[in-house]
């Protein structure tokens, strides 16, 4: 991966954070229902130490969730010449994980959509380029956690 398509990749993972953050804020700030819908029974890392948290979003997530979703579903829909399907599945699967580790049912749909993006990146870029956006969202997740401290 050359210079241009890193900036590329990374720049798209922050995009997704700035939309996805602006779009939950925005939610939060008009709709009482809103706090349920995101946050749902939370996450079980929500409650742990900041090192945890920033390790978890920094490293393991990105990691195990590109494996799995992109990785292993996507890429068997692309072994077959189904680009498109494998990134509509893989996207739901990615969803339907946020939705069962805690998240809210609005956090999913949100995922989904973050996911169609990893997913067109993994198409491009393969395994390094969809994980390397996935770390770039959730690095600027984790600033957004350590700016609370």
């Amino acid at each position: 991966m050359n210079l241009r398509d890193f900036l590329l990749v990374v720049t798209a993972g922050v995009i997704c954070y700035v939309i996805n953050c602006t779009l939950l804020t925005f939610m939060l700030t008009n709709y009482s229902w809103a706090d349920e819908a995101i946050f749902g029974r939370g996450s079980w890392w929500l409650s742990q130490p900041v090192y945890t948290k920033v390790f978890y979003v920094l490293v393991v997530a990105p990691f195990y969730e590109e494996l799995i979703h992109r990785r292993i579903v996507m890429q068997l829909f692309v072994t077959r010449n189904e680009t498109e399907l494998g990134l509509l599945i893989s996207s739901i699967t990615f969803a339907l994980h946020h939705y069962l580790f805690g998240w809210g049912w609005l956090k999913a749909v949100d995922m989904f959509f973050i996911g169609l993006v990893f997913g067109t990146v993994y198409a491009e870029y393969g395994f390094k380029g969809s994980w390397l956006c996935h770390v770039a969202n959730n690095g600027m997740a984790v600033a957004f956690i350590l700016s609370q401290l």
